[in-house]
């Protein structure tokens, strides 16, 4: 806790900018989403708007369950970074993720005018190399991926805010090396693991945090269930039940 304490005092104390951006942009992408962002959500969007502005620079954790809404909130700080004048990343820890999150956020940052890359480790090495020069030229303002991002031949012309989701795949080391791609870069985490205060301390000390603590109208609730792996064949029973019911399944594994 001390340790983190330190790193959390050296990031607020470090050289910061504070970025000058008036929400024209987020206005505009507010009339493109076809629902109304909740009081949490809003609250959430203060606090960044404050911290971005400020002149210390942004660590912050923004923890909320499956279905809260924290894309949304996160491309919204996105757009106040890009109005600002700076690029935007957004790291996911698998690629399947990363496509998902460049499937959703694409059409919306293109209907604004903005260009929107994808880079995976599987990205061929002419469309890389393409990606990596409009990144460092300024032409890209958000970058979408996984681990790959840390790369150190990634260089962009200007980092104003990295938004890493899943924050339990990368610690602190990798947070500090992905604020070091930019001048003083600011950085949002995005985490669905209900964290108690304590562990909140511990485990992320070196972040503020903001909450997201109510569900958007006409999501679903989620059901959450653990399961041995000894009981794989009722899974895999339930799964069949699923799909004989007409339903989608979507499996992740680890490795």
């Amino acid at each position: 806790q001390l340790v983190l304490a330190v790193i959390r005092q050296r990031a607020k104390k470090g050289k910061g900018r504070a970025l000058t951006f008036d929400g024209a942009l987020m206005s505009k992408a507010r009339a493109q989403v076809p629902y109304t962002l909740t009081r949490s959500q809003e609250r959430a969007l203060d606090e960044i708007r404050s911290d971005l502005q400020s002149a210390s620079r942004m660590v912050r954790l923004l923890q909320g369950d499956v279905g809260s809404g924290k894309t949304i909130v996160a491309f919204m700080a996105m757009l106040m970074a890009i109005e600002a004048g700076t690029q935007t990343a957004f790291m996911a820890p698998t690629e399947i993720l990363a496509q998902q999150h460049f499937d959703t956020l694409e059409p919306l940052a293109a209907s604004l005018g903005l260009k929107v890359a994808l880079l995976m480790g599987r990205t061929g090495r002419d469309q890389r190399t393409s990606i990596l020069r409009d990144v460092e030229s300024g032409d890209t303002q958000v970058l979408i991926g996984t681990h790959a991002l840390f790369q150190d031949q990634i260089a962009f012309r200007d980092l104003g805010l990295a938004v890493v989701d899943e924050q339990h795949r990368f610690g602190v080391h990798q947070r500090m090396q992905l604020r070091s791609k930019g001048d003083a870069t600011n950085v949002l985490v995005m985490t669905a693991t209900p964290i108690p205060r304590t562990l909140t301390l511990a485990v992320y000390g070196d972040m503020d945090v903001s909450r997201l603590t109510e569900r958007p109208p006409g999501r679903k609730p989620i059901k959450t269930t653990v399961v041995s792996m000894d009981r794989l064949d009722e899974v895999i029973a339930a799964l069949q039940r699923a799909l004989d019911a007409g339903e989608s399944i979507f499996w992740v594994c680890p490795l």
